[in-house]
C-alpha cells in the first residue's frame, strides 16, 4: 500500500469514527483499530488529533465540490439541486451528522481555530448557493440571503430525519422548492 493509500484509508477511518463517536470521544487508538493500522502509524501521518480532523473536512469538501465542478451556474435547476440535497439526508446521512459534529466543535473552540473553520465551510456553502441564485432573482445581495437561509433550511430538516424517523422530509422539501418557486417568481417580476 502507498503513503497515500495509507494515509486515505486513516482518513476514511476518522471520518467513520469521528461520526459515531464524536471528535472527543474518539481515539487515535479508535481510528488506527478502523483503519487496520497501528496508532504509531497514525501519528506518522497527522502529528494530532485535530490535524487529522482537518484533514478529513478537507476530504469531505473536496468530495462535495467535484460534483459541482465545471459546471455552469445555471445548469441545474433549482428544483433538481434542492432534491439532491434532500437526498443527503436520506442516502448519507453521516454527511450531516459530520457538520453537526464540526459546528458543535467550532462554537466551543477556546483557540478560535475550528471557529474559523465552521465560519469558512458556511461561508463556502453559501457562495457556492449564492452563484447559481444570482441568476434567478437577480440581485447579489439578495441571493447572498437567500442561500444563507436555504443552508439553514438544509441543515434544520436533515437533523430532523436524522433524529426523528417519522419527519416527512419529503413534504417539507416540496414546500420549500414551492416558497422557492414564489421568491424566485416575484423576483423576476420585480425585475421587469
Amino acid at each position: 500500500m502507498s503513503t497515500q493509500e495509507k494515509r486515505q484509508r486513516l482518513i476514511d477511518a476518522a471520518y467513520k469514527v469521528f461520526v459515531k463517536k464524536g471528535y472527543l470521544n474518539a481515539s487515535i487508538k479508535d481510528i488506527a483499530s478502523e483503519a487496520g493500522m497501528t496508532s504509531g502509524l497514525v501519528h506518522y501521518y497527522f502529528k494530532n488529533k485535530e490535524e487529522l480532523l482537518l484533514s478529513v473536512q478537507e476530504e469531505v469538501q473536496q468530495r462535495y465540490q467535484k460534483q459541482y465542478d465545471g459546471q455552469p451556474d445555471d445548469a441545474a435547476t433549482p428544483e433538481a439541486v434542492l432534491l439532491e440535497i434532500k437526498s443527503r439526508a436520506e442516502d448519507n446521512p453521516d454527511w450531516y451528522r459530520w457538520r453537526y459534529e464540526l459546528y458543535s466543535l467550532g462554537m466551543k473552540s477556546e483557540s478560535g481555530h475550528l471557529e474559523r473553520e465552521v465560519a469558512s465551510i458556511l461561508k463556502s456553502g453559501r457562495e457556492s448557493l449564492s452563484a447559481p441564485l444570482q441568476h434567478l432573482v437577480g440581485d447579489s445581495a439578495n441571493a447572498s440571503a437567500l442561500a444563507s437561509i436555504l443552508l439553514a433550511c438544509f441543515d434544520g430538516l436533515a437533523l430532523q430525519k436524522i433524529v426523528d424517523d417519522e419527519f416527512d422530509l419529503d413534504r417539507s422539501y416540496r414546500l420549500l422548492i414551492e416558497l422557492l418557486g414564489l421568491y424566485v417568481s416575484k423576483s423576476e417580476g420585480e425585475s421587469r
